[in-house]
């Protein structure tokens, strides 16, 4: 591995997935590894946790996984009501 290619510390520029199709025509989606820009710009190193069996793997960019995983944990949450109590201070 060329040195000036590690990539410790660097947040992955993309997240990879194994993509298994689903009879209601959804896919599901797990992760399976990152892949790093090189410095230079000539190529991408792509680490993997696993391998998926039908060998499908889709690279996504970062900022859209952290903007699903948001959605995602916007969408779990239960309402939130919003109308604060006011505190007046110690009681007397």
């Amino acid at each position: 591995m060329d040195e000036n290619n590690v990539n410790t510390g660097r947040k992955p520029d993309q997240i990879a997935y194994s993509v298994k199709d689903s009879p209601d025509g959804k896919g599901y989606w797990n992760r399976v590894g990152a892949a790093w820009k090189h410095r230079d710009g000539q190529g991408t190193e792509i680490i993997l946790d696993s391998t998926p069996v039908n060998g499908r793997i889709s690279l996504r960019d970062q900022r859209d996984q952290r903007m699903q995983d948001y959605q995602d944990e916007r969408d779990t949450r239960e309402p939130v009501n919003n109308v604060q109590s006011r505190s007046h201070g110690r009681e007397r």
